[in-house]
């Protein structure tokens, strides 16, 4: 049976489909929804329908609590592996070949596999760095 589409979650969609670059928190999410009328617990609950329809990906900042949220419905991005910027939060998806040989790489050195689809590496982007 199909899941009826509110208008709230489609705003969200739409949202989250024009920032998939970006990790945001439900707050975040919601604040920039305000003007559509889109409550806090509404965005809580159409991200947890999201995260289990695999549309999300969800993780948590060394360091903190709070938990961010990256809209990964291309598959394109859910078979990427992320860079994450810590200071700015910019979500860079790491290129195929560059993904191979960390993977190749790290399997040949540690015989330890990575699940890319499953991996965010956090450091400092280019901008921040300048």
């Amino acid at each position: 049976m199909a899941k009826y589409i509110t208008k709230q979650r489609e705003n969200l969609l739409s949202f989250l489909s024009a920032h998939t670059d970006e990790q945001m928190t439900a707050r975040q999410i919601a604040d920039s929804l305000s003007r559509d009328s889109i409550s806090l617990s509404a965005v809580y609950r159409n991200l947890s329908d999201l995260e289990k329809e695999g549309f999300l990906k969800r993780s948590v900042h060394e360091g903190s609590r709070e938990v961010y949220f990256q809209y990964i419905a291309s598959d394109k991005c859910k078979e990427s592996m992320h860079l994450t910027c810590r200071v700015c939060g910019k979500c860079i998806h790491m290129s195929d070949s560059d993904t191979e040989q960390l993977l190749f790489n790290t399997l040949k050195n540690t015989g330890f596999q990575i699940v890319k689809s499953e991996t965010v590496l956090y450091g400092v982007c280019a901008d921040c760095r300048k």
